[in-house]
């Protein structure tokens, strides 16, 4: 049988292990927690970037070319824009216009003027002075294309004059966060006489 002090020293033992098993139990959970927190935490962050970059985006309203009645060639164009439906705010500074034709191809960036690597932009509409940041489905931009410099490339020739009668292009919109926006366009297979066509 055991004495007294030994009963004693079985019961401190016993007590000495639950309370580690205690302690542990609480540690693995407080991890536990942490971990299931910080992956709560990383899915969000996720999840937003990726409905960002699945709905954000712009919408071509319309296309229209101006004239050279000389040549008969569409040598700039006006692209009327306005954001998707749900789409995040997008900031034209950071926009990409990449041009391709079958003949040139070009990157475009935001710039004062409209030439073989710059596009311009203005607003027709912006119900809250954000340009050039669009950032509600009011508002409505328009950039303008120089193609007969686009068409003739950094040295400056005009050779080209823009994109022929019948000729077809195609005009990506490259947000910095977001979806490109792919439109083509065609020239009429007549422009003589006009001094602006629709190529919507």
């Amino acid at each position: 049988m055991l004495e007294i002090n030994e009963k004693g020293q079985v019961g401190i033992g016993t007590l000495i292990v639950f309370i580690a098993m205690v302690l542990v139990a609480a540690i693995a959970a407080a991890v536990l927690i942490n971990t299931a927190g910080l992956l709560q935490q990383r899915a969000q962050t996720t999840g937003k970037e990726v409905i960002e970059q699945t709905s954000t985006g712009l919408r071509v309203l319309s296309v229209n070319g101006t004239v050279d009645d000389v040549n008969d060639t569409v040598h700039e164009v006006g692209i009327t824009i306005k954001l998707r439906s749900g789409s995040e705010p997008v900031n034209f500074s950071t926009l990409v216009v990449a041009y391709t034709d079958d003949a040139a191809s070009a990157q475009l960036t935001n710039g004062t003027v409209a030439d073989h690597d710059n596009f311009i932009c203005w607003r027709v509409s912006d119900d809250d002075s954000s340009f050039p940041v669009m950032n509600s489905k009011e508002d409505v931009f328009m950039i303008k294309l120089d193609l007969a410099d686009i068409r003739a490339g950094s040295d400056g020739a005009t050779t080209n004059n823009g994109l022929g009668e019948g000729k077809s292009a195609a005009i990506k919109l490259i947000p910095a966060v977001g979806l490109p926006t792919t439109y083509s366009i065609t020239v009429p297979s007549s422009v003589d006489g006009k001094s602006q066509v629709s190529l919507t």
